[in-house]
């Protein structure tokens, strides 16, 4: 015989699993859902000026990457412009690059909204780096923020450590944007160290940075978390730095991958970590659009490495601009 009071607590428990479930999937349809665009370029080398191709046409230029990158954000008003270093040595525009530090105002005025320091930053060595940090905070104009997070100063280097806090260099940033706090921060890579053996800066494994960083950025409330590293991607793991680093850190989102010089024409994802290039020389500019929820369950919506070519105008203000400032060869 059915005991009645046992049946009714079976039917009670199973009405409350239901209404548990049903609560759980209204609660997950109704769960807010964001969309990010991260708009990024790395090793352009100073390529402020289209340059010609093998086939006739032309590639690269800050002027017609300016003209994009204003295309995009028409497009995507919340997006974000990240450079993950090398944007200095490759042009005449070298020359000037300690006492009238142009690229990174050309990022500034491009409307960039943070970068890193790559090996090449540092041809000039640490008073080279000191100079043009300095000579970009005294010019006035517009400047992306620098991220970096495991490559620094010795303490008794005074002056570097002068210009790098003037400047206002740090391990990360937090950005506001579009209801979303978005964690940027930067790292130089163990292979990228080793190419500029005069830099002076003391390492930090970049695996050891990150995940101290990454701990930092989920302190402080970041809901997505983005790196600019400076390390890049090879033929197999053993030598692609950053997918090394995403297998052993947790919790970053993006790391916009530069210094190998890659061109990815899809992302790599490891331990839910995309990692994109999207090659030298201001070749492309490349395009992420994630969307994604609360509990971080990203949905990859677009990727696209867009050509900088003959084929794009140049932007009248930074074509204006670069050509005041053309360096004279002596």
């Amino acid at each position: 015989m059915h005991h009645p009071i046992r049946i009714r607590a079976l039917r009670l428990g199973l009405a409350a699993c239901l209404l548990a479930g049903a609560l759980a999937g209204l609660a997950s349809a109704n769960a807010p859902t964001y969309e990010t665009t991260i708009l990024f370029t790395h090793d352009t080398h100073d390529h402020f000026l289209p340059m010609p191709d093998e086939e006739g046409g032309e590639y690269g230029g800050y002027t017609r990457l300016a003209t994009l990158i204003q295309q995009e954000r028409a497009a995507h008003p919340d997006a974000l412009v990240l450079d993950a270093g090398d944007f200095s040595m490759g042009s005449l525009f070298q020359t000037i690059y300690a006492t009238e530090a142009p690229e990174l105002r050309a990022l500034g005025a491009m409307g960039y909204d943070a970068t890193t320091l790559g090996n090449h930053e540092f041809d000039y060595r640490a008073r080279g780096l000191a100079e043009m940090l300095n000579a970009a905070v005294e010019s006035g104009d517009p400047v992306p923020p620098i991220v970096q997070a495991n490559y620094k100063p010795p303490a008794e280097d005074v002056d570097t450590w002068a210009a790098w806090n003037r400047y206002g260099i740090g391990d990360y940033l937090i950005l506001e944007r579009g209801g979303v706090r978005y964690g940027i921060f930067g790292l130089m890579g163990e292979e990228a160290d080793s190419n500029a053996p005069m830099s002076g800066m003391e390492f930090e494994p970049i695996a050891d940075a990150a995940e101290r960083t990454v701990a930092a950025l989920e302190e402080a409330g970041a809901d997505f978390i983005i790196c600019l590293s400076h390390s890049g991607t090879g033929d197999s793991l053993a030598s692609s730095e950053d997918e090394e680093l995403a297998k052993a850190v947790d919790g970053i989102d993006v790391i916009v991958s530069g210094h190998t010089h890659s061109t990815l024409a899809e992302p790599l994802v490891v331990n839910d970590t995309y990692i994109v290039s999207s090659g030298p020389y201001c070749q492309n500019l490349g395009s992420l659009t994630f969307s994604w929820d609360d509990g971080g369950e990203k949905r990859l919506l677009d990727y696209r490495l867009i050509p900088i070519d003959e084929t794009v105008a140049e932007n009248p203000e930074i074509a204006a601009a670069t050509h005041c400032h053309l360096p004279h060869p002596r």
